[in-house]
């Protein structure tokens, strides 16, 4: 889903929390949303594509650009 797309789910309490994690690309980081009715929704590109991001703090500011105050980081 695109930023605009998320921040609508955000404004209609449908996301509860964000997370960003290790992509399979070394040293890029992915985010993603917890939707409250179960599983992930995948910030994208127009085109679908998923996005990714070289550090934690691009990954952040984007994060919380959809609206939320804290992020989780996941470090697997």
């Amino acid at each position: 889903m695109t930023i605009n797309e998320l921040r609508n789910l955000y404004r209609h309490s449908q996301l509860v929390e964000a997370i960003i994690e290790p992509s399979s690309t070394e040293g890029q980081w992915l985010v993603e949303f917890r939707h409250v009715h179960g599983g992930f929704v995948h910030l994208t590109d127009n085109h679908g594509e998923e996005c990714s991001y070289v550090d934690l703090d691009s990954a952040s500011k984007l994060a919380m650009a959809v609206g939320f105050q804290h992020v989780r980081v996941e470090n697997e």
